[in-house]
């Protein structure tokens, strides 16, 4: 959480999941950056799993994608993506064969 120091407020050093946009409205905000490669050299709130080349931290037990998104949801909606370009797809190669073009009974057997 934040603290008081004599400069001001402190956020302390942290890491924050996603892109940020800080706006200050009154005084002035310092930011010390550390290269996501030394998250190794730091004290975190947990065993270091992963660091996404975006610099996204994964944690033992809390992997996600590098957008922050958990592995099983991922895989979920690619799949649903899958299905949904496959019936697309499907609907496409049945109007064909409809329509008589030819090597459209070919592309139901995919």
């Amino acid at each position: 959480g934040n603290s008081e120091s004599p400069e001001g407020a402190s956020s302390g050093l942290h890491h924050d999941y996603h892109d940020n946009l800080y706006i200050v409205l009154k005084g002035k905000k310092k930011f010390r950056l550390f290269d996501p490669s030394e998250a190794e050299n730091m004290y975190t709130r947990g065993e270091l799993l992963k660091v996404h080349p975006n610099g996204r931290i994964n944690y033992t037990g809390e992997e996600t994608t590098a957008y922050g998104a958990d592995l099983k949801s991922d895989e979920a909606a690619k799949a649903s993506r899958r299905k949904i370009s496959a019936e697309k797809m499907l609907e496409a190669a049945e109007r064909e064969v409809e329509q008589g073009v030819e090597g459209a009974e070919d592309r139901l057997e995919l």
